[in-house]
């Protein structure tokens, strides 16, 4: 059988190929088959860097310029075609494990086109990946696209390995990524690679698993999240060495030199003394999510045990979106108190001081609590995780709490020049603990629908099995167009706070080009 990582050369020989599908007449001289074209042989390679087992390169030259086609047959088929040209590097993503993928390539050019069929066997998906199944589908209503997935197994030591599933729940795309520990979430940019990071370095890896890029960056250590700009700079999410806290920095890395061209620094322009969260003195911001308003050029900054805050290029702070309970001065001597948003209700009256403070919900209002993957939408307001744990201050952090609170994806409407803030929308509250996800956890905005998509990234930490959900919901109606679970098998042991977890999901194009 084909396995991964060795070389095949396909002979493609007349009696072999297909007629070709264009009818044209035999006595033009168009090309019947695909030898007719193709100046030597097809080339396939499966798997072609190893760390990508559903995949496969096909490479070859031709005698003219010719479209390829590629089809990936099945179930929910994949169709991609190549722009003309006389030397082909066609990339195969979207096999199906455990199987003798018949893969079709169609050649065309301005004298004929011809098909041939290239087998490439798959083995069977890692035991330790969790079962997809879908619950809710509405084709008609639900976003274009496959289920990017960042996945994180609870090994010892930690591995991260994305993946792609089809609309069916099928698994049919995944990275073995070459390194043993914490990655987080890699982050699928504007040329469609994947860029993370790991210690001291930053990945880009394509769609196949090649590296095609790194950077390092002495003095600090990635987590948790990189971010492209428009101008293809990184801002990354990092730890600086030689001190006694922990993520609380940013930097700015020049994608083309690697140079370190910015730096934010969160214990200047925030109160790290701030402890109603969570008195964790080392890790007092825990910040685990980044989104650059290139509207303004500005940052927001997702600190689980903090809330949410806005700050300029500059590292000055616009807002700070979090109850209004203890805060004080930060590193430059300032109040940040007066940064705190006032919440307000639609007809822009505040609430009662016990909802700014945090001690309990308006009927209309709640903060968010440990959240995450903070993005301003098309209209302007920011929508975000709110994972609700330790909401209203009721857990002092302890995530073993025996009545957990609810995770929804909400949206805020924020007036800077007035420094209010008013919820004008949220799913997931009424869903309760089925929908609880105290970690982690990730919405999006769908632009082709307008749809929202919200994830529990680990529900049912302690009382397993732990799954997670991709929840896409209609909006403003909130009707479930699309739910897949994504039940995990390696859980929760020992003294490890969470098993197997799923830290961030996208709904995009299989191939990049497409985005």
């Amino acid at each position: 059988m084909v396995r991964f990582g060795i070389l095949f050369i396909l002979l493609v020989l007349s009696a072999c190929d297909n007629a070709p599908s264009t009818g044209t007449p035999p006595d033009t001289g168009a090309p019947t088959v695909v030898q007719d074209l193709l100046e030597g042989d097809i080339a396939l390679t499966p798997d072609p860097h190893g760390i990508a087992p559903l995949t496969a390169e096909a490479v070859f030259n031709t005698k003219t310029p010719v479209r390829v086609t590629l089809t990936v047959p099945g179930e929910e088929r994949v169709t991609q075609t190549f722009p003309a040209a006389t030397e082909h590097r066609i990339p195969i993503l979207g096999l199906y494990p455990d199987t003798d993928n018949q893969v079709t390539l169609r050649l065309e050019s301005d004298e004929g086109a011809a098909e041939t069929t290239l087998s490439v066997i798959t083995d069977p998906l890692p035991e330790e990946f969790p079962a997809v199944s879908i619950i809710t589908a509405d084709r008609d209503e639900i976003e274009p696209g496959w289920n990017l997935n960042s996945f994180r197994l609870r090994d010892t030591p930690e591995r991260a390995s994305p993946f792609m599933y089809d609309p069916r729940g099928v698994i049919r795309w995944y990275l073995d990524l070459p390194v043993s520990g914490r990655t987080s979430s890699p982050e699928r940019v504007a040329n469609g690679n994947l860029i993370y990071g790991f210690e001291s370095t930053l990945y880009e890896y394509d769609m196949l698993g090649e590296k095609v890029n790194q950077w390092e960056i002495p003095g600090y250590r990635y987590h948790h999240e990189i971010v492209e700009k428009p101008n293809g700079n990184l801002i990354v999410a990092v730890d600086k060495e030689g001190l006694d806290t922990i993520e609380d920095f940013v930097i700015e890395v020049d994608r083309e030199t690697g140079e370190i061209v910015s730096e934010w620094d969160f214990r200047e322009s925030l109160d790290v003394d701030r402890q109603t969260f969570d008195d964790d003195e080392e890790d007092w911001l825990h910040m685990n999510a980044i989104f650059y308003d290139e509207r303004d050029d500005t940052l927001i900054i997702s600190g689980r045990v903090q809330g949410l805050a806005k700050v300029t290029a500059d590292n000055e702070l616009v807002w700070i979106l979090a109850p209004h309970k203890g805060w004080g001065e930060n590193g430059d001597g300032e109040d940040t108190a007066d940064y705190l948003l006032t919440a307000v209700d639609a007809d822009s009256d505040p609430y009662p001081e016990a909802v700014q403070q945090g001690d309990e919900d308006a009927p209309d209002f709640s903060w968010v609590w440990g959240q995450h993957a903070p993005l301003i939408l098309p209209n302007g307001n920011l929508f975000v995780f709110d994972n609700g744990e330790n909401r209203n201050f009721s857990s002092n952090g302890d995530f073993t709490q025996d009545s957990p609170s609810f995770s929804r994806g909400v949206e805020y409407a924020i007036d800077e020049e007035a420094l209010t803030v008013e919820q004008v929308w949220q799913y997931g509250k009424a869903r309760g603990e089925a929908f609880y996800s105290p970690i982690i956890s990730d919405v999006d905005y769908l632009p082709e629908t307008g749809n929202r998509l919200i994830m529990p990234g680990i529900i049912s930490v302690f009382s397993p099995p732990s799954y997670a959900l991709m929840t896409e919901v209609t909006y403003p109606g909130k009707e479930v167009v699309f739910e897949a679970r994504l039940e995990f098998k390696n859980l929760l042991e020992g003294d490890s706070i969470f098993g197997d977890s799923i830290y961030r999901a996208e709904r995009l194009p299989l191939y990049p080009d497409a985005q």
